[in-house]
C-alpha cells in the first residue's frame, strides 16, 4: 500500500526546477515515486510508502525551496531548435519487444535495439573524429580518493555506486560461505562483511582522463580523447526504461587545453550535435541545462554560477508525453579538473576542459520514440547504415 503527498509551494517551480525537485525528491525516503507536477509548478505529487511520516511532507517543501533558490530566476536559452521540434510526431513511445528490463535501471538490448545502439555508437565516435582524438579504453571502476578529488561525494552521494568484497580472512570468507549455503539471496548485514570501498563504479567516464593527466603539462594546442565506457548512477524511483538507467553507456569527446581553445571546441561541438539532430529528423533542442556537471550542494552560490555562466549545455529530446529527454550534454568545467589533479597548459596556466557527451540507451529510446519500430519508416541516414544492411519491415 502506499499513500500519495501534495506540497502546495510558496511560488510556482518553473521548468528547470521541476526538473531537479523532481530528481531529488526520490530520495527523501525509500518508496518515494510517482513524482509530478500540476497548477503550472505550484503543486508537487508524489506517492510513498504507506508507513511514510507525515514530515515527508515538510522533508519535500524544504527541499523543493533549496532547489528553487538555487535556480533562482534562471531562464533557459535555447542556442538551437531542430527543424522538426515545433511539429513532432511519434511512431513509437520508445519500448521495443527486444529491450528486456533485467532489474532496477538495468537493461538488456537485443534484435533491433541492440543493432541502432551500435550505430548511436559509432555516429557519436565519428562526431569526434574531425579533431582526431586519442582513443582510450577505460575501466569500469574508478578509485574513491579520484571522485573524492572530484567532489562527487559532497556533490552526488545519493548517485554513488560503491564496489566492494569479502575482507581477506579465512574465517571470515568461510563463515560467509556456510551462511549462504541455504539462502537465495544475500543476508541483510552481509556488509558487516566488508571491507570499505577502495573503488567505485564510474559515474562519468571523462573522470578517468583527467585523472590519467594528473600532473601533467598540456600541448598548448589542446589535446583531445575518445572514450567509451559504462556509467552509474543510482537514481531510485526514477529509474525506469531506458530514459534513466542505473548501469548505461557514454559515448564522450573530451577536450583539454587553455580556456580559449576548449571554448572554440565546445562551441563546434554544439554546432556538430545541431546538424546531427536535424540529419536524423529529430524533435529536440540544445538547451542550457537545469544540473551542473560538479557542485557541492551547500554551495547555492556555486550552483547559480555554474547554470547562470551556461556551463552545460544538454541535447533535449521531445517524447509522446510532452517531456523532453537529455540525450547528450557538451559540458565546460573551466579550470576545475585542471587545478583538482595539477594539469597544465603549456604557456598558460591551469588546464580548462569541455566534454561533449552521449547517453547511447538514451538515444535509443528517443529515436524509437519519435521514428517508431519499423525501419521502413525511418530516416534514410539511418536506414541505409551498415547496421540494417538487408533489413526488412
Amino acid at each position: 500500500m502506499s499513500r500519495s503527498f501534495s506540497i502546495r509551494l510558496d511560488t510556482p517551480a518553473h521548468d528547470m526546477a521541476q526538473e531537479e525537485i523532481g530528481k531529488q525528491v526520490a530520495f527523501l525516503a525509500k518508496g518515494v515515486g510517482n513524482i509530478r507536477f500540476s497548477d503550472a509548478g505550484s503543486t508537487l505529487h508524489f506517492d510513498a510508502l504507506d508507513t511514510a511520516s507525515d514530515d515527508l511532507a515538510v522533508l519535500a517543501r524544504d527541499l523543493s525551496h533549496k532547489v528553487q533558490r538555487g535556480l533562482r530566476s534562471l531562464e533557459r536559452k535555447v542556442v538551437f531548435r531542430s527543424a522538426t521540434v515545433d511539429s513532432p510526431r511519434f511512431l513509437g513511445d520508445g519500448t521495443h519487444p527486444d529491450i528486456l528490463m533485467v532489474g532496477d535501471g538495468q537493461a538488456i538490448l537485443s534484435g533491433l535495439p541492440e543493432r541502432l545502439f551500435h550505430y548511436f555508437d559509432r555516429t557519436c565516435q565519428a562526431f569526434g573524429a574531425p579533431w582526431r582524438p586519442l582513443s582510450v579504453v577505460t575501466p569500469t571502476l574508478i578509485p574513491t580518493k579520484v571522485l573524492a578529488k572530484c567532489d562527487y561525494f559532497r556533490s552526488f552521494p545519493q548517485n554513488v555506486t560503491f564496489a566492494c568484497h569479502l575482507s581477506e580472512d579465512a574465517s571470515t570468507i568461510a563463515a560467509f560461505r556456510e551462511s549462504h549455503k541455504l539462502r537465495d539471496d544475500l543476508e541483510p548485514d552481509v556488509l558487516k562483511n566488508m571491507e570499505t570501498p577502495e573503488v567505485c563504479l564510474s559515474p562519468a567516464v571523462c573522470y578517468h582522463v583527467y585523472a590519467m593527466n594528473q600532473g601533467r603539462t598540456i600541448p598548448a594546442q589542446g589535446t583531445v580523447y575518445d572514450v567509451r565506457g559504462k556509467c552509474f548512477r543510482f537514481e531510485s524511483t526514477n529509474m525506469r526504461d531506458l530514459r534513466r538507467l542505473w548501469d548505461f553507456t557514454m559515448r564522450e569527446t573530451v577536450f583539454l587545453g587553455s580556456r580559449e581553445y576548449v571554448l572554440e571546441q565546445r562551441d563546434k561541438s554544439v554546432e556538430i550535435a545541431s546538424s546531427f539532430l536535424d540529419d536524423h529528423g529529430l524533435a529536440g533542442e540544445i538547451r542550457t541545462a537545469s544540473d551542473p556537471f560538479f557542485t557541492a550542494p551547500d554551495a547555492m552560490a556555486k550552483t547559480y554560477f555554474q547554470l547562470s555562466s551556461e556551463t552545460k549545455f544538454e541535447l533535449a529530446l521531445s517524447l509522446p508525453d510532452g517531456g523532453r529527454l537529455a540525450v547528450g550534454s557538451v559540458n565546460y568545467h573551466s579550470d576545475f579538473f585542471g587545478r583538482t589533479f595539477d594539469v597544465r597548459v603549456e604557456g598558460e596556466g591551469a588546464m580548462h576542459s569541455v566534454c561533449a557527451a552521449f547517453g547511447l540507451e538514451r538515444m535509443v529510446y528517443a529515436f524509437l520514440a519519435q521514428h517508431g519500430n519499423e525501419t521502413g519508416r525511418w530516416p534514410e541516414i539511418v536506414r541505409g547504415a551498415p547496421e540494417f544492411a538487408g533489413e526488412s519491415d
